[in-house]
């Protein structure tokens, strides 16, 4: 009877995400590997970010970068980046920070995504996705969820072709 309090301390704990704890291993390796192992890593997670050539260059609790180069693989009959291509990109990071972020007892999901295009692209995309404190603390301290971030795309001149919002969510693994 003694043992119960300690099985239940036990069996709430929080551990950090698969994802959080592989991104600490590679943070360990010597610079030049970490862009390497992490881009495979990760694009190995979602085999369509890894065949569309996202490559991320920041992966922190809160904030992740990454850029989609322009390539023939994702481009559309303009030569530039397709939209899908881009909206992949807001999507990547938008559902990847959270994933990072909830613990390993939960799983994350994209609910919805709002993306206007405003202007016509030129050449490669950069995805940045930020969180607050706050809303570190409310992803990390709640069983499940929801969260609209805001994702800024922008290609090789400085301007940001799209505008977009990724809402994702976040849910107990096992129903309750």
């Amino acid at each position: 009877m003694q043992y119960f309090p300690i099985l239940a301390i036990l069996q709430t704990k929080k551990v950090k995400s698969q994802l959080a704890q592989s991104l600490e291993k590679i943070k360990k390796l010597p610079g030049v590997l970490q862009d390497v192992v992490r881009n495979m890593a990760l694009g190995s997670t979602v085999p369509f970010v890894g065949k569309a050539g996202i490559k991320f260059e920041k992966t922190e609790p809160q904030e992740w970068i990454a850029t989609l180069a322009n390539k023939r693989k994702v481009q559309n009959h303009l030569k530039q980046i397709h939209a899908c291509g881009m909206v992949l990109l807001a999507e990547t990071l938008g559902v990847m920070i959270m994933a990072a972020n909830v613990d390993n007892n939960k799983i994350p999901l994209v609910k919805s995504i709002d993306a206007k295009f405003v202007k016509r692209s030129t050449g490669s995309m950069r995805g940045v996705v930020r969180l607050s404190d706050e809303q570190l603390a409310f992803i990390q301290n709640n069983e499940k969820g929801e969260m609209e971030v805001a994702v800024e795309i922008t290609d090789e001149a400085g301007v940001q072709p799209i505008i977009v919002k990724v809402t994702s969510a976040w849910v107990p693994k096992k129903r309750k």
